[in-house]
Parts: structure tokens; sequence; C-alpha cells
């Protein structure tokens, strides 16, 4: 009997360890350091970036034992390096990404961590539900996207317009009736930048194809029922080569960068600005007071031939994603980051330096500014077309559209010229065609 009870005794005591042992192996450590890798893409020299240093502080805060390993790059040179990296099957621990197909070459490469297990329905609800439709083939959510992409917005200086006489133009035509009175007085009746190999597709011809063509007619060019080379595409590029014709836009613009053209705008040399909604808070940041608090935002102008009233492009804005190989500890500190610059505190700094934020926030508790105001009211009745690099295959809308546009505003190639190129390419090559 005591050789039993001895028996049963110790194998108690190895079926404890046994479990104890496991235990220890397979939890987490909460508090364990931790070193993640992240490549981001920011400009820390931008004003528009000033928020950014802000949330890294208050997480680092909360999270001392989370070390974070930046590498900054901004631009064409971020997308560049990060194509190589992803060639080569190592990619850092946390990443700058889009949803769509600007990010295809980590996205299709199934690099990216899908995040819904992580997604509660008490976190999401606390967020515009645009931002929860699926981001991959298979409903994948890969980022958690605190801001709306909207990628055109004209700004107002009503000071140069009083100045000059002018009121706000309602269509393109009165527009570009303005750019003598505004070149005599020396200044850029549109100030735009268009050097990088973005800015024409995502701010302007994004635009222009859904006020001329809108989305049902996308929807079809995508999976072949249509094609680039239709009239509505071509007459979305003829209008950008109207508007160089007629001199809306600076000297040399085609080697201007964004900096420049708003700089330009805040400096009171250009009566108007073409950028993106997001452009906010670094105008805030640079123009006097004075000036700022006079700025207006308006949608782009009517169009002639326009089937899509008032329109603008958007889509969800860039946020961070993460490495589909990390699992535990790894895996827990970067969901802890991640949700931690998409959640309320990073929300509330971002809406503090002047970003409309996805995050569910009583704005009644910020200053909002009375451009913020505005450009939530602008946003909040106008309807939203796609942005194309953010539904077709990046190595036609980088290597052959945007170069395109350029070639066309310089008269280098014809609206119909670059629109059939474009279509060949698409026809040949844009996964959205193979499905």
């Amino acid at each position: 009997m005591k050789k039993s009870i001895a028996l049963v005794t110790a194998l108690c005591l190895v079926v404890t360890l046994a479990f104890v042992g496991c235990k220890k192996k397979d939890s987490v450590d909460p508090n364990a350091p931790v070193t993640l890798s992240v490549y981001m893409q920011m400009d820390l020299a931008n004003p528009q970036s000033a928020y950014w240093p802000v949330t890294v502080e208050a997480f680092q805060k909360k999270y001392p034992n989370i070390k974070l390993e930046f590498e900054y790059v901004n631009g064409e040179a971020f997308h560049d390096k990060f194509q190589i990296m992803a060639a080569s099957g190592d990619i850092p621990d946390v990443f700058t990404t889009y949803a769509g197909a600007r990010s295809g070459y980590v996205l299709d490469r199934g690099m990216v961590k899908d995040l819904r297990p992580y997604l509660t329905d008490d976190l999401k609800k606390n967020y515009n539900p645009a931002i929860w439709e699926p981001q991959g083939p298979n409903g994948e959510i890969y980022i958690i996207s605190t801001n709306m992409a909207v990628c055109t917005a004209v700004y107002v200086n009503p000071k140069l317009q009083k100045q000059l006489g002018l009121t706000t133009p309602k269509t393109l035509d009165e527009m570009i009736a303005q750019v003598p009175v505004i070149r005599a007085a020396g200044l850029t009746p549109l100030a735009f930048a268009n050097k990088g190999q973005w800015q024409a597709q995502s701010l302007l011809l994004s635009m222009l194809t859904d006020r001329m063509a809108g989305k049902a007619w996308f929807d079809k060019a995508m999976a072949g029922t249509a094609k680039f080379s239709d009239k509505q595409f071509v007459d979305a590029i003829a209008v950008i080569k109207k508007m160089t014709d007629a001199k809306l836009f600076p000297p040399g613009v085609n080697q201007l960068e964004g900096t420049a053209s708003w700089g330009e705008f805040v400096a009171d040399k250009a009566v108007y600005l073409l950028d993106a909604g997001w452009r906010i808070s670094a105008l805030k940041k640079s123009a006097k007071p004075e000036d700022f608090e006079q700025y207006q935002v308006i949608a782009f102008p009517a169009v002639a031939g326009e089937v899509t009233k008032g329109s603008s492009a958007a889509t969800l804005g860039e946020n961070f994603g993460m490495n589909a190989k990390l699992e535990g500890a790894k895996a827990d500190a970067a969901w802890k980051f991640i949700s931690f610059v998409s959640g309320k505190e990073a929300c509330e700094i971002l809406t503090r330096y002047g970003t409309v934020t996805t995050y569910k926030l009583d704005l009644a508790k910020f200053n909002i500014d009375q451009l913020s105001k505005q450009y939530i009211d602008l946003i909040n009745n106008q309807t939203m077309g796609y942005v194309i690099d953010a539904k077709m295959d990046g190595e036609g809308v980088n290597g052959l559209l945007n170069p395109g546009i350029q070639a066309v505003m310089i008269g280098e190639k014809t609206p119909a010229q670059l629109a059939n190129e474009y279509e060949a390419w698409v026809a040949a090559n844009d996964s959205n065609r193979k499905k």
C-alpha cells in the first residue's frame, strides 16, 4: 500500500512539474524587454510630422520595456527600398503600409499579418466602420487606418483674392479665366508639385477620373469590360493638359517637391493650392496664425462634361502593418505598438495637431481650427471615387502612368497616347485583369 501511495505521489509530482514547465515555456512575460525594428515612411523635418515624436514619447512611457529601432525614409525612396527588402524575404517587424495595391509588393507575398484575430468588437466600434472593409482577398485586415486619405482639395487664400478683386471659382473654366490677373501680379494661380511619381495620379487624375467616368466605370475598367483607352479616361487626362496649357501651375511644376508647392502658398505667392486633405496640419504649422485663420478649403471646381458632381478620391490612409512571421513576445509587442499608435491616446494627439481621424472622438473637447471644420463639412458632403494607385498594380501606375502624365503636360504625348499605353500595360500585366 505504501509503495502504491508513493508511486501515485511521484506520478503527480512528475505531472505537476511537466505542467509548470509547459506553462513557463508557453507564457509570454508582458514586461520582458523586446526590441522591434520599425520601417516608417516619414520626413521628420516636415512640420506635418510634429505629432510623431509626441506619440512615440507617449508609447514609451506606457511600454518602457519595448525598444523601437526606427528607420525613417520618405517618398518613393521608401517604396524602392521596401520592394528590395520584400524581394529578399527579409522585412522589419512593423512597417508603414497601405491597404491596397500601392503596397502590393508585401501584401501579395503574404508578408503582412492579418490583424483580425486581434480585433474585438469592442475595439472596432470605436472607429468609422469604413476602415473595416476587407483589405485582402479573403477579408484580411492589414492595418487600422486612422485617417481617410482624401486626395484632392483646393485651398484658398482670401486675402490675395481680395487684393486682386477675385471671387472663389465655381468651375475650372472660371479658375482659368483668373490666370491673367494673377500672373500679372507676379503670383502663381494654383500651387502644385509633381516631381514625385504619385502626385498627378493621386491628387488630380484619380479625382478627374471619378468626375468624368465614375466608380462603376472604374470597376469595369479594372475587370476589363471597359478600357482605360475609353473616352472617359482620355478626357480626364486631357483636363490636366488643359490646366497646364492655361498656366495654372507654377513654372517647372514637374521638378517641384511637395514642400515647394504648399510653401509657396503659405508665403503668399499663390492664390490657390492643389493638395490633399491631410495638408492642413502642415499649413497650420507653417503659416502665420493670422494667415492660417483666413484660409479656406473647397472641392475642386466643376469640370465641363463631368458625370460625378463635386467628388474627390479617397482611400484608407497608411498605417503600420506587422510582419507575418512574428510570433510570441515579438508579435505581442508589435500589436501593442500598432494598437497604441492607432488608438484613442494617439488619435487625440493627431487631432491636436490638426488631423481628422477615423477614431470616434468627442471633437467638442478639442480646439478644432476653422480650416479643419471646413474640411470635415466638405468631406461629409462629397462622394469619393477611387485612388488609382490604391486599386491598380503599382508597376503600371508608377512606371508608366505617372511619368506619362508628366509627358502629356509638356507635350511629349497626347492624352489618347497615354491612355492607350496604359490600357495595353493593364491588359497584359495588371493583376485585376487576371482575377
